[in-house]
């Protein structure tokens, strides 16, 4: 309780109306703050069957406040905000870790049943819901009826003309639909929503102030719980799988000992519906794969006693970069390299240090594909290809304009319930899969052939931004994206398209 009254004191203390402007805290206090709160709740942990729960609320409580107030000038402007907005992303990048501790212990401890439902509600609390943030279990909350997430409602967007705009709705009660099991949108729905999932769906946005224009300005938002949120949509899928496995073993088990005619158990069972998992989560432990940041920037000891720029100092693990792939679910690092350049590790997990004999950099094709197949190969056995595990490009990448534009909007428009599907098919390299946005720089969401109205070209592409990437900081996330792009190489590359790409590369650095 004395948390939940702190974290909410200090939103408060921090608004508009803080000292009446007559001074303004430096970044570092303010985000000192917000970090004092991470030590009483890692504490809270070890709370006899309680405790991870209860961290957990209190860290998307701390994400709520500080995303409806963190104190901060979210102004930037466009040729410092590299390095200005760093500490920004690193606290989210912090908060973000801390929340996934408390989360992959509560699965494991569930033996890979927990849906976390009870994380995607609203968390905006006072003091007549106060019992709820007391509450000490999801099934507790959910007692007090505290679990209330989006609400989705629909109509056919025919009927718009012939109704006001809050008739003729109906609500969804269905599961949130997935591209890969073939639920896309076909149907051009009209959808709204009601309520919230609370903070684990929250972005923050800031303002970038361009340096040509300075009128001008545009805002660039991000995910303050990405990995967070990932790692509970993947626990719902694996759970649903092993949810239903489970019922459909058991009903067989007891069919069987009744004498049940087999014809009639699977006519049973066929009602009894559950969706495998993504191919590749299949085989991926969530709690052994979704591991914190490498922490970086400290001091290295034998660093001090190597004298010049030798391989083992320039690839020091305090001076490396750690991005995070999320479509496979692993981080990738880089070092500088003997010219200074920034190049990516082969080795997995990497622990720096590398002698001068040592051939740690990865190259282009077809280095670059052993490199990416090995590492969608750990844990798996069963391995073949990027293919086999759903990370592949889609087959026909190429269809007639018309098709082509059907399956772009069933794909990616992502309205209403189909949101998380289509961010998630953006996640893995949309049409190319997720090499081909690697080492193109950019995802396929449209590849047509023939005469198009919106192309004077016979065959055309329309690409947005990568999405495979997620960094500590601006500057990681930038070196990642340009160091893998080089890696393409023209001669060995099978997927080349020539696309449109709509959208402008931000922010330019120099790496």
């Amino acid at each position: 309780m004395r948390v939940y009254d702190a974290i909410s004191r200090l939103s408060e203390a921090l608004g508009s109306g803080f000292n009446d402007g007559l001074f303004r805290l430096p970044d570092k206090v303010i985000f000192d703050a917000w970090r004092s709160f991470f030590k009483p709740i890692q504490a809270l942990r070890q709370l006899p069957s309680c405790g991870e729960f209860v961290a957990a609320r209190l860290l998307l409580s701390t994400g709520h406040a500080f995303l409806r107030e963190p104190g901060l000038s979210l102004i930037f402007e466009e040729e410092t905000v590299i390095e200005k907005a760093k500490p920004l992303h690193e606290f989210i990048a912090d908060l973000d870790d801390k929340l996934l501790e408390p989360l992959k212990k509560m699965w494991e401890l569930s033996q890979c049943r927990e849906r976390f439902d009870w994380v995607f509600t609203d968390l905006d609390i006072n003091d007549d819901e106060m019992t709820e943030a007391l509450a000490l279990s999801p099934q507790e909350l959910e007692g007090l009826d505290g679990i209330q997430g989006i609400e989705y409602y629909y109509r056919d967007s025919g009927d718009s003309g012939d109704s006001s705009e809050s008739e003729g709705y109906t609500l969804y009660t269905g599961p949130i639909p997935r591209w890969d099991c073939g639920e896309q949108d076909w149907d051009d729905f009209e959808w709204k929503r009601k309520g919230s999932d609370g903070p684990i769906r929250g972005w923050l946005e800031y303002r970038i102030l361009e340096d040509d224009a300075p009128d001008e300005n545009f805002m660039h938002s991000f995910h303050i719980f990405r990995r967070s949120h990932q790692f509970c949509l993947d626990a719902r899928q694996k759970s649903e799988a092993f949810n239903g496995r489970q019922q459909h073993q058991t009903f067989d088990e007891v069919a069987r000992r009744r004498g049940l005619p087999p014809e009639m158990r699977n006519r049973i069972l066929s009602h009894v519906e559950y969706r495998d998992p993504f191919p590749y989560l299949e085989k991926l432990d969530l709690a052994e794969a979704y591991v914190p940041f490498p922490r970086v920037g400290g001091r290295c000891t034998r660093c001090d006693i190597i004298e010049g720029d030798s391989t083992a100092k320039l690839t020091c693990p305090q001076k490396a970069i750690h991005v995070w792939n999320l479509a496979l679910r692993r981080f990738h690092t880089f070092h500088r390299n003997d010219c200074h350049e920034w190049s990516l590790c082969t080795r997995h997990d990497c622990t720096g240090h590398h002698d001068d004999e040592e051939d740690w950099k990865v190259t282009e094709d077809p280095e670059f594909t052993r490199y990416l197949e090995s590492l969608a190969a750990r844990g798996n056995d069963e391995f073949v290809s990027l293919d086999q595990v759903g990370l592949g490009p889609m087959d026909p990448i190429r269809l007639k304009a018309e098709a082509d534009t059907e399956r772009e909007n069933a794909l990616f428009r992502g309205a209403g319930i189909y949101d998380e599907s289509s961010e998630d098919a953006k996640m893995i390299g949309g049409l190319g899969g997720l090499k081909h946005a690697m080492i193109h720089g950019h995802t396929l969401l449209a590849v047509w052939k023939g005469d198009d109205c919106h192309s004077s070209f016979h065959h055309g592409a329309k690409a947005w931004e990568p999405f495979w990437q997620y960094g500590r900081n601006l500057y990681d996330e930038k070196v990642a994206k340009a160091v893998v792009k080089g890696l393409h190489s023209e001669d060995y590359c099978e997927s080349c398209v020539e696309a449109e790409e709509e959208f402008t590369e931000f922010p330019f650095i120099s790496i």
